[in-house]
Formats: structure tokens, sequence, C-alpha cells
């Protein structure tokens, strides 16, 4: 029914972008990584998928195509919704996250807050197949996509790009997923 929404970024919030589209507010739910993202623009055309409960319509806005076909291939698994969906993006990045749904990976996925090993598994198992043709090497991410993603949340929280860049180098471990990144840095 919708497939963008291009306006003025009217409000940004932790998971929330306000889209100022011909005079109407357009409430869109998002990842962190995506919200941080857009919280640096005046302007933006973003990509949405309309939600359709009994209760409720919502919209969900994404950083760029490929985070929306994710969301969708998400939202697919038993058991995960558009909430949970949002949750496991902001997560890990799209590169790790896809790299342990190949590798069938269950304790990187279940290290998302929200995610329980048997969602993790379950996750693991109906989306196996769902990305043939991508190479995903065995050990997962490189450090600097994660970083970028990182470092991205931190500059939509008002730190300078360098800043940012040298705080996430200074605190990253293997295996930390974006939030944890964040989360050192700020508690660091």
């Amino acid at each position: 029914m919708f497939d963008y929404i291009s306006g003025k970024i009217a409000a940004v919030t932790e998971n929330k972008v306000i889209v100022d589209c011909g005079g109407v507010g357009f409430s869109l739910t998002g990842s962190a990584v995506a919200c941080a993202e857009y919280s640096r623009k005046a302007e933006a055309k973003i990509p949405v998928y309309l939600a359709v409960r009994e209760d409720a319509l919502e919209l969900f806005g994404f950083l760029n195509e490929r985070e929306r076909e994710l969301f969708i291939k998400l939202i697919g698994v038993s058991g995960v919704g558009a909430k949970l969906a949002i949750a496991i993006l902001g997560g890990m990045s799209e590169t790790r996250l896809i790299s342990a749904i190949v590798n069938g990976d269950v304790a990187a996925l279940s290290s998302i807050k929200g995610v329980g090993k048997k969602t993790a598994e379950r996750i693991a198992l109906e989306l196996k197949g769902a990305f043939d043709g991508i190479v995903v090497s065995t050990d997962g991410l490189s450090a600097t996509a994660l970083d970028e993603n990182a470092v991205l949340a931190l500059v939509g929280l008002g730190y300078e790009r360098k800043e940012a860049e040298l705080a996430v180098k200074r605190v990253s471990k293997p295996d930390m997923t974006t939030e944890q990144l964040v989360f050192a840095v700020l508690h660091g």
C-alpha cells in the first residue's frame, strides 16, 4: 500500500521518526540505527512497511530497501512480530545478522535483547535458505561494518563523527553487538 514517505524530518526519538509530509505528520517506528541516521537529516525519503493488525495500523520506517526486505523476512518467521523484528534489526548490523542466520549461529541471534534461544533457533531454521547466493564469511561480520552502525548511532546522539569513531574503537571487543558498543561508549 505504501512504498515510501518523503518529507521533512519533524522529530526523532530512539525508535520513532516523525515525517512531515504535506502538513501531515507520519510516525514511523524504526531501528535505533535508522533513527540515528535520520536524526542527522532535514529531509528524507524513507522506505516504509504498513503493519495491519486487528486493533491497529502501524508504519515502520527503514534505513534502506535492504533493511526493509530483511524486516519482511523476519516477520515471516513464526513468533516474530514487527516490534521484535525492529529490535533484531537494531541489535546487530544487517551483514552480521545475515551471517548469523546463514551460519545457524543461535548464540549470536539470542544475544539480541528480546530474542530467546527458541526464537533464535526458529529464525535460523526458517530463514536459512532465504539468503541463498549471498556469500557470508564463517567468522561473521568484520568489525568495521558493526562499528559503522555504532558510530552512526552515536552521531545521532550528538557525538562528532571523529569522536564517535575513536570512542567505538576504544571499547570495541569481538562479538559485541551495535547496542553493546553504544552502551559501552556511553557508560565507559
